[in-house]
């Protein structure tokens, strides 16, 4: 569930707000008919000031609930005073007859405001829905759509004040009955103590995924820091869906439950178990400020928290340069790939960002291929300048000096170079990278340090370039048309030759 998916949870808006718009309009359709009946000028003036009175009140809808019940029972007591003002002097059977209808108009809408201000019009609701819930016997297929059934959203307009209707459901042991109570929760705010603690403890101890996943939307609006915690062990449940509706819930209102999350975040992140599961917080809105700090001095720890926490944040990054709503992100992002108090492995994922997003300029490249950068780095920026022109001097330079390291992972990148790019015969499958250890890699070493050093045409046979792109990573799999490398650094200094 998206937090832009949030509108069904409101009532029915076509209902409700025709039946405000009648209410709204009564005394001037009474008023005007009396003026036209009794040809009266006061009448038809008090209509007008009516229709005024309407034009303030139509947007809001409903009218009979507080706060703007009391108003519109004012506009109805208005018009009755203006039409017993009038008609004074009058004693049409139809003037009596207004003031009738707007005197029970006016004493039902107060009636109905002062039974929903006491909670026993809610009440009466909410257990009409929960008798609907509890003797339904035809339930979606799949237990997540069961928030948009009509007494669930019946039930979620009832609890606003008091969530014990609901709660109550949860002794239910059928999982449909408490995946629909949940769902009437979902991103509730107030809770009374011990309410929101009976749904964690709901979520924790269910075997059904779907009534895991509706009380971690329920829970995403608690604020102390026990409920947090808890919520964020979800983030370690075996199944995806409860995952990513922790990590959603988490983010909600994400600026001031991120310090009491932080730890329990990273714990789920340190999983072993879940080291492929990609991006945590995918999809999320954009991050708290304080959520990306912690994520970036994350990225200079051991794995897997290192590259789980890269992978976060390069999704935030790619959306947000997608996006193109923040127009400093890229020179940020610049600087931080060049700073080198960054983690080496962010710096070449940042580094492979901005090249997909072609966002490398000259300068960029040119510092990128300085003898104190990374290997990683000064690969992707050589490859770059390569396939800009393949006859750029200092790319070569660049890869001629990374060649001569005795690093096969290195070597191999710089063969899928040689060979998809300038077009040499290095020995390379089409479209795939050996393993580092077998023969063929060593082969193909081999052939590159030969490169490196002088190896005239007759001894690489130009072949075709194959389409492969070169410096190939699998970091951000989800993310359509980002790749990053994958190379190892190696441990010896790079050399300037």
């Amino acid at each position: 569930m998206a937090w832009s998916d949030l509108s069904h949870q409101s009532e029915p808006r076509l209902l409700t707000g025709v039946a405000s718009l009648a209410l709204v309009l009564t005394p001037t359709v009474l008023l005007g008919s009396a003026a036209a009946w009794l040809w009266s000028l006061p009448l038809a003036i008090g209509a007008v000031v009516q229709l005024v009175y309407a034009i303030v009140f139509v947007r809001q809808h409903p009218v009979w609930r507080p706060p703007v019940a009391p108003s519109v029972v004012v506009m109805y007591l208005v018009a009755l005073g203006w039409c017993w003002l009038v008609g004074r002097t009058l004693t049409d059977t139809l003037l009596f007859l207004v003031q009738g209808l707007l005197i029970i108009m006016a004493v039902g809408l107060f009636a109905v405001h002062d039974l929903i201000r006491s909670g026993a019009e809610p009440l009466r609701r909410a257990k009409n829905s929960s008798r609907k819930l509890t003797g339904r016997r035809d339930w979606p297929m799949h237990l997540s759509e069961c928030r948009s059934l009509p007494e669930v959203q019946e039930l979620r307009a009832s609890v606003r004040d008091s969530a014990a209707p609901a709660l109550a459901l949860l002794s239910d042991p059928r999982a449909e009955v408490q995946t629909a109570a949940l769902a009437a929760l979902e991103y509730r705010q107030s809770w009374l103590p011990g309410e929101a603690e009976l749904v964690l403890k709901v979520g924790l101890e269910s075997q059904e995924p779907a009534v895991r996943t509706e009380a971690a939307y329920a829970l995403a609006g608690v604020k102390s820091e026990e409920l947090i915690h808890g919520l964020a062990t979800l983030l370690r449940d075996p199944t995806p869906e409860v995952r990513r509706a922790a990590a959603e819930a988490l983010l909600w209102d994400g600026d001031q439950r991120w310090p009491m999350a932080r730890a329990a975040i990273h714990a789920a992140l340190a999983d072993p178990k879940k080291k492929y599961d990609g991006p945590l917080f995918a999809g999320a809105v954009r991050m708290p400020a304080m959520a990306i700090e912690d994520l970036t001095l994350w990225a200079s720890e051991r794995p897997p928290v290192a590259g789980r926490a890269i992978e976060i944040l390069m999704d935030q990054y790619h959306r947000g340069l997608a996006d193109s709503d923040r127009p400093e992100l890229a020179s940020n992002l610049a600087q931080q790939m060049l700073d080198m108090d960054t983690s080496p492995a962010l710096r070449a994922e940042l580094a492979a960002l901005l090249r997909d997003h072609h966002m490398l300029t000259p300068e960029l490249l040119d510092r990128l291929t300085n003898a104190g950068q990374p290997g990683p780095l000064r690969l992707l920026a050589a490859e770059v300048m390569l396939r800009l022109n393949p006859n750029d001097p200092d790319g070569l330079d660049v890869l001629r000096g990374l060649a001569r390291q005795t690093n096969r992972e290195l070597a191999l990148a710089i063969g899928a170079i040689l060979q998809n790019i300038l077009g040499l015969a290095i020995g390379l499958p089409q479209g795939q990278i050996p393993a580092a250890g077998s023969k063929m890699a060593a082969d193909v070493a081999r052939r590159v340090l030969a490169w490196a050093n002088g190896a005239t045409p007759d001894k690489l046979r130009s072949t075709t370039p194959m389409p492969s792109p070169g410096i190939k990573g699998k970091s951000l799999p989800p993310i359509p048309g980002l790749q990053a490398t994958n190379i190892v650094p190696t441990t010896r200094k790079p050399t300037d030759e």
